[in-house]
């Protein structure tokens, strides 16, 4: 006795199409940043999702090591959307753009607010926050331009569980750095 099956196979084609950017510009003492992400997921017929994320910042430096600043971001996917805001503070522990390395530490505090939409029409919303530190390493490969690694570690309520946890961000990037000539 034997026993025949016989089963489809099917075969679907999945994608994301991801673009980030979020350069960094310095002109004397004022940093500014402004960033932007977009991501679209579908199967080889159809979307499935898609996502656009903004976000901006700025800093000024207070002293010639210690600057102050605030950032504030938007996400848009089809069902949520995000409003953050961080505020920092950054110290230059060491190093400039005319040298190899430097090093800028920072302290943050954010708070973000969430709308969430379910597929039954229904709406709910959060509120979480954030404190942490972080570290900008970079590396400059001329005096114009660096590449940075800023590892960023921050004690958050925004888990899906809601209660506080640690929470690691590794942003790599470039930074540009221009300096009016007296």
């Amino acid at each position: 006795m034997s026993i025949h099956r016989f089963s489809h196979l099917w075969v679907a084609f999945f994608f994301t199409v991801a673009a980030h950017a979020q350069p960094y510009w310095q002109k004397g003492s004022r940093l500014a940043s402004v960033g932007g992400s977009a991501f679209l997921t579908g199967t080889s017929s159809d979307f499935t999702n898609a996502r656009f994320a903004l976000q901006g910042g700025s800093c000024a430096f207070l002293t010639p090591t210690t600057a102050i600043g605030l950032e504030a971001s938007i996400d848009l996917a089809s069902m949520t959307q995000t409003y953050a805001t961080t505020g920092r503070i950054h110290f230059l522990a060491s190093g400039a753009s005319d040298q190899d390395f430097s090093l800028l530490l920072d302290a943050h505090l954010g708070i973000a607010y969430h709308e969430n939409q379910t597929v039954m029409g229904g709406s709910f919303s959060s509120s979480d926050m954030k404190v942490g530190v972080g570290a900008q390493c970079t590396w400059w490969v001329s005096q114009g331009t660096g590449i940075y690694l800023w590892p960023q570690l921050s004690k958050t309520n925004g888990g899906p569980s809601g209660l506080w946890e640690w929470q690691l961000m590794l942003p790599i990037g470039v930074q540009w750095n221009w300096q009016q000539k007296p």
